[in-house]
């Protein structure tokens, strides 16, 4: 094309429907080659370590209840139906009802699913959550994201002049008056925390799931949290709230 038109008509446009097209037929179609994994990549030295019971199952809980998914979410209705039918006659709070439920679920839909493969095809991406992740997990000090977003753990920016260890969320959260109270409220609060460890949960090579662990301020203004006189919000770190670990 060089040979039949002026200089001034190869514009980038112009260049990228020759070469693009030209790629794709020798290199095959972008997506099987793409650089995804690289633009969003962890860093650091990777440290495979052993989950102790207890982080194996909260991580677990973490993924289940957090899944988006429709599949896994009607799961979660019908094991809230069969806690109901087996209290009949105790009445559980929705406090207690709620409890019991995040308890149990796991071991739930692990023999749900178990049970219903056998008679029916389960998605592939249920029966890798139902079979539960590895105890074997790795662990990082850094996490860069595609969209502009760095995160480094507290331990590893702690003689650096930036700080990418600071966390916020948005979450919708359910609160009680009381542990006999049938109506809790919901509303949407925001937490700020600051980043602890980056690990990688391995539902044995099939699914892997980045975890963030935190410590997260108590939100109760004057005790974690206040804003200042220009409207900013400050962050008293000595005041944490209790995640459960």
């Amino acid at each position: 094309m060089e040979k039949l038109f002026l200089p001034g008509f190869f514009t980038i446009m112009i260049h990228l429907v020759i070469h693009l097209a030209t790629e794709a037929k020798h290199a095959r179609p972008v997506h099987y080659r793409w650089m995804y994994p690289i633009e969003r990549e962890l860093y650091g030295g990777v440290d495979v370590f052993e989950l102790d019971d207890k982080t194996w199952l909260q991580a677990h809980r973490h993924v289940l209840f957090n899944c988006e998914s429709e599949v896994v979410e009607n799961y979660k209705k019908k094991h809230i139906a069969e806690i109901k039918r087996a209290h009949r006659k105790c009445c559980l709070t929705q406090h207690q009802l709620d409890h019991v439920h995040f308890d149990t679920f796991h071991e739930w839909f692990k023999k749900q699913v178990k049970e219903l493969e056998a008679k029916s095809n389960i998605l592939k991406d249920v029966k890798v959550l139902a079979q539960r992740p590895s105890y074997i997990a790795k662990r990082f000090s850094a996490f860069d994201v595609n969209s502009g977003y760095r995160f480094r753990t507290k331990q590893s920016e702690e003689f650096n002049v930036t700080q990418n260890s600071g966390v916020m969320i948005i979450s919708k959260t359910e609160s009680y008056a009381s542990t006999s109270n049938n109506a809790p409220k919901s509303a949407n609060i925001t937490y700020y925390g600051r980043l602890n460890n980056i690990m990688e949960l391995n539902y044995y090579e099939k699914c892997k799931v980045i975890l963030f662990k935190c410590d997260w301020v108590d939100v109760t203004k004057g005790r974690g949290i206040k804003e200042d006189d220009l409207g900013f919000t400050l962050v008293n770190f000595t005041h944490l709230t209790d995640s459960g670990d």
